[in-house]
């Protein structure tokens, strides 16, 4: 199957039709429509609508954990805090920050990082 791939900021887009509730990781609106609605990463899995992709700034987090820049900075100085993921449970419908997904369930429906609020 040949897709259309949009490169923005290392992002590889292709057009996609979210089966869940899903929103924008650039302007937090809702992605709905009939139809493709949008566009989400093949490599970072980020959703975006159509409008919004071209304007998203940050790099593709895929992209750039090897580059020569990132390992230089890892090596000088010796700093690499990794994300620290706990079992959660949320008590309302919420919204992966990064890829815009629905987190669904009953009981500790997903990780969620201890340095973030």
């Amino acid at each position: 199957m040949l897709f259309r791939i949009h490169e923005v900021n290392g992002h590889r887009f292709v057009a996609k039709f979210f089966r869940q509730p899903t929103f924008c990781a650039f302007c937090k609106e809702f992605l709905w429509g009939f139809g493709k609605q949008g566009y989400r990463c093949s490599v970072c899995q980020t959703a975006v609508h159509k409008r919004c992709h071209n304007k998203l700034l940050g790099k593709c987090t895929g992209s750039s954990a090897h580059s020569e820049a990132t390992v230089y900075l890892r090596e000088r100085f010796k700093v690499d805090v990794p994300h620290r993921f706990r079992p959660h449970q949320f008590m309302s419908p919420t919204f992966c920050d990064h890829c815009g997904a629905m987190l669904y369930g009953f009981f500790k429906q997903e990780l969620k990082c201890e340095g973030t609020s």
